[in-house]
C-alpha cells in the first residue's frame, strides 16, 4: 500500500515538473523568436512575441513561486512586458526582481526592462541611472543591448555626440540607423550619408526611406541622391520594388527643389527598376510627364501633353497619369471672364508647376478686361512667373493701376483697401468669406490668394507628395496672408 502511494506522489510529481518545464520552454521559445525579429527589424512581430514570453512567464511565476526557475519566469516576465510596451504591468515584477533576487546576470536584465520603460515615459535620466549595472556587465549581448539604450537616452538629452559613441559600441541592428539620425542631428552629414549607404540589409527596409528624405532636409536632396546610388549599387539584396520607391521619393525631392532635369532622371531610372505593370512603374512614368510640363509655354503643347497622359491613364497601373490627366483638362479650358481665367492659371502654376505657360495665361487675363480687380492681381502674378519679364511687367503695373491696393501691397505699402478687394474676388467666385485683417507692410511676392486655387499634386494617387511651401487647396481666408509660397510665388 506504501509502496504504491509513493509511486502515485512520484508520477503526481513527475507531471508538475513536466508541465512547469514546458511552460517555462515555451516561454523562452516566444522570447528568441522575439530577439531574432527585432534582429530583422521586425518591430510588431517581436512586441508580440514578446507579450507571448511574458504571458507563459506570469503563469510559471504565479503557479510555481517556490521552483528554482521562479526567478527566471518572474525576470523573463518583466522583460516580454517591457519590451512588448507594456510597461505599467511591468512595474510590479521589475520591483519583485530587484527586491528579492540576487543573481547578477537576472539584475541586469531586469535593469534593461527597467530601462526600457524609463525610456517609454521620455525619462532619459532614470534610464541611465538603471543601465549603470548592465553596461558593465561581462556578457556581449546585455552590454550591447545597453548601449543601444543609453544612446537612446542620450538622445532625449539631445547630447548627440554622446549617442553617437554608445551606438557605435552597441551590435544591434537597430543601433545602426540610430546612429545615422544622431549623426544628422549632430550636423555630421558626411558621417551620416556613409553610414545610410552601408544599410542595404532586409532589417533595414523600413528604415532607408526615412533616413534618405532626412539626409535631404539636412544636407540637401544632391546628397540624399548619391547616398542612394551608393546603397543601391552596393545592396542587391534591396527588393526592386524598394528600390523603385526610394527612386520615387528620390525624384519627387529633386523635382520640388525645382531640379527637373535630375528629377527626370530619376522618374526614369524609377521606371527601368520597377516591375513591369507596378504601381510603382506607373507613377515613375506619369513622373516624367509631370516633369515635362514644367517646360510647356503654350497650349498645343500642353495639349499634346494630355495625348501621353491618355495613353499611360487607360494602363491597368495608370491611375497616377488619369489624375494628372484631369487637372490638364481643367487647366485646357479657357476661361470664359477674368476670374475664371485667373482661376485656370493658379492650377497651371501650382498643381501643373508650368510657370511659363501660368505667366502667359495671367496676362491674358489681365488683358481680356483691363478694368478688372483681377487684372493688377494677375499682373502681380506674372511677375512672380516670368523673371525675364519682370521689369517691363513693373512698369504695366504702375503705369495702369498706381492706386490699385494689389500695386500698393506689392510695392510693400499698407493698403487698407486690400482686404476688401480681397473679399470682392471672393464674393465673385462664390466663395466664404472670412474676417481679413489690414495688411501691411506685405512681401513682394507674398500675396495673399482668395478662395481653393485647384487640386494639387500633392492629393494625387501615388505622387507625392509635401513640396516645400505647397499652399491649401481649400478653405482658403481670403485677405489672410499664406505662408511664403515656392519659387517667390505671389
Amino acid at each position: 500500500m506504501r509502496s504504491a502511494l509513493t509511486l502515485l506522489l512520484l508520477l503526481s510529481g513527475s507531471g508538475l515538473g513536466c508541465a512547469y518545464y514546458n511552460a517555462m520552454w515555451s516561454a523562452e521559445r516566444y522570447a528568441k523568436d522575439a530577439r531574432r525579429a527585432e534582429r530583422r527589424g521586425q518591430t510588431s512581430e517581436a512586441r508580440s512575441q514578446w507579450a507571448l514570453a511574458a504571458a507563459k512567464a506570469e503563469r510559471v511565476a504565479l503557479r510555481h513561486p517556490r521552483s528554482k526557475w521562479a526567478d527566471d519566469a518572474l525576470t523573463l516576465q518583466a522583460e516580454g512586458l517591457a519590451r512588448s510596451g507594456a510597461c505599467d504591468e511591468a512595474a510590479s515584477p521589475i520591483k519583485q526582481v530587484r527586491d528579492a533576487v540576487t543573481d547578477p546576470p537576472l539584475r541586469e536584465r531586469v535593469a534593461l526592462a527597467e530601462a526600457e520603460c524609463a525610456l517609454s515615459a521620455k525619462q532619459p535620466l532614470q534610464a541611465e541611472a538603471a543601465l549603470k549595472l548592465p553596461l558593465a556587465s561581462k556578457d556581449d549581448a546585455r552590454r550591447s543591448r545597453a548601449e543601444l539604450l543609453a544612446g537612446r537616452a542620450a538622445v532625449l538629452r539631445l547630447d548627440y555626440a554622446a549617442a553617437v559613441r554608445h551606438f557605435e559600441r552597441s551590435r544591434e541592428s537597430a543601433a545602426l540607423p540610430e546612429r545615422a539620425r544622431a549623426l544628422l542631428d549632430a550636423g555630421r552629414h558626411t558621417e551620416a550619408a556613409a553610414l545610410i549607404s552601408s544599410l542595404t540589409g532586409s532589417e533595414f527596409d523600413g528604415e532607408r526611406g526615412d533616413l534618405l528624405a532626412r539626409l535631404a532636409s539636412a544636407a540637401g536632396p544632391a546628397a540624399a541622391s548619391a547616398a542612394l546610388d551608393r546603397a543601391l549599387k552596393k545592396g542587391r539584396r534591396i527588393p526592386v520594388q524598394e528600390q523603385a520607391r526610394l527612386l520615387l521619393a528620390d525624384a519627387d525631392r529633386r523635382f520640388a527643389h525645382g531640379e527637373y532635369e535630375e528629377a527626370a532622371s530619376r522618374y526614369r531610372r524609377a521606371a527601368a527598376v520597377a516591375p513591369a505593370g507596378s504601381n510603382e512603374a506607373g507613377v515613375a512614368a506619369a513622373g516624367e510627364v509631370r516633369v515635362q510640363l514644367t517646360g510647356v509655354r503654350e497650349m498645343v503643347e500642353l495639349n499634346a501633353v494630355a495625348e501621353e497622359l491618355r495613353r499611360l491613364s487607360a494602363a491597368p497601373n495608370g491611375a497616377a497619369a488619369k489624375a494628372l490627366l484631369d487637372l490638364v483638362t481643367h487647366a485646357s479650358v479657357a476661361g470664359e471672364t477674368p476670374a475664371t481665367g485667373f482661376r485656370v492659371a493658379e492650377l497651371v502654376r501650382d498643381s501643373l508647376d508650368a510657370p511659363a505657360l501660368a505667366g502667359r495665361l495671367f496676362l491674358m487675363a489681365a488683358d481680356r478686361d483691363t478694368a478688372s480687380l483681377y487684372a493688377p492681381k494677375a499682373l502681380v502674378a506674372a511677375i512672380a512667373v516670368l523673371p525675364d519679364r519682370r521689369d517691363s511687367l513693373i512698369g504695366v503695373l504702375d503705369r495702369r493701376y498706381a492706386t490699385s491696393p494689389y500695386t500698393r501691397a506689392f510695392h510693400g505699402e499698407p493698403s487698407v483697401a486690400y482686404a476688401a478687394a480681397e473679399d470682392s474676388l471672393a464674393r465673385e467666385l462664390g466663395l466664404e468669406i472670412g474676417a481679413a485683417p489690414v495688411v501691411g507692410a506685405m512681401r513682394r511676392v507674398d500675396l495673399p490668394i482668395p478662395g481653393p486655387r485647384g487640386p494639387q499634386l500633392d492629393d494625387l494617387p501615388g505622387l507625392d507628395r509635401g513640396r516645400p511651401g505647397s499652399q491649401p487647396t481649400a478653405n482658403a481666408r481670403p485677405g489672410v496672408p499664406p505662408p511664403p509660397p515656392d519659387r517667390n510665388r505671389p
